[in-house]
């Protein structure tokens, strides 16, 4: 087997085997056929590889992407759940302990998730921007953010922070006593850290883009 194949083996195997997926899931997930995948799997050596595009979407899923040179493995990932509003409030009152049983309650329910690296807390958790309040420093709506909890990663000057409230969830640069908007929007003006929910600590922005 050559090392382009062996490469692309090592990948799939272990990214099926940290998420728990069969390649039909995967498959599904990244919007490619079945068969293209699976052909290569049945026969690794001497079965036809996938297409540039279905490794590409493949990838996309999967947060992660093959290693074509030698001696680089791919690396190692972890699931966190993506929450969604009233999941994300019910987190937020609960203590330490019962929100980690949450977060691993909802990620055995196969709800949906996102891969990040390995240094994730265990109440790490993900959710959906709603808002443009950032879009002009690169968070979009729709863009699946990573947070960890105030108590777990205090925030500093700068960080982007998210709150919840009013149905849908907003990110901001943390300025105390402010947070403020960085948008597009002249809707969108600074809130009051005393009077904000802040959800968490943004760690990861990850963006699906449709070929």
């Amino acid at each position: 087997m050559d090392d382009t194949r062996r490469a692309l083996l090592r990948w799939t195997t272990s990214v099926m085997e940290a998420r728990g997926w069969s390649a039909a899931h995967w498959s599904r997930l990244a919007q490619v056929t079945p068969s293209s995948l699976t052909r290569f799997l049945s026969d690794p050596a001497r079965g036809s590889l996938p297409s540039a595009e279905t490794i590409g979407r493949l990838a996309r899923a999967a947060g992660s992407e093959p290693r074509f040179i030698d001696g680089m493995e791919p690396a190692p990932v972890v699931r966190v759940p993506l929450l969604d509003h009233d999941q994300v409030v019910a987190l937020l009152a609960l203590g330490r302990r019962a929100a980690e049983a949450f977060l691993a309650a909802a990620l055995r329910q196969n709800g949906g998730c996102v891969a990040v690296e390995p240094s994730a807390s265990p109440r790490a958790f993900a959710l959906t921007i709603a808002s443009r309040s950032l879009d002009a420093a690169g968070v979009l709506p729709e863009d699946k953010v990573v947070l960890e909890p105030p108590d777990v990663l205090e925030p500093r000057v700068g960080d982007v922070v998210v709150t919840v409230g009013g149905g849908a969830f907003c990110a901001y640069r943390f300025f105390p006593p402010h947070l403020l908007p960085v948008s597009t929007d002249p809707g969108c003006g600074p809130a009051s850290i005393a009077d904000a929910r802040v959800a968490g600590v943004a760690v990861h922005v990850l963006r699906v883009l449709r070929l």
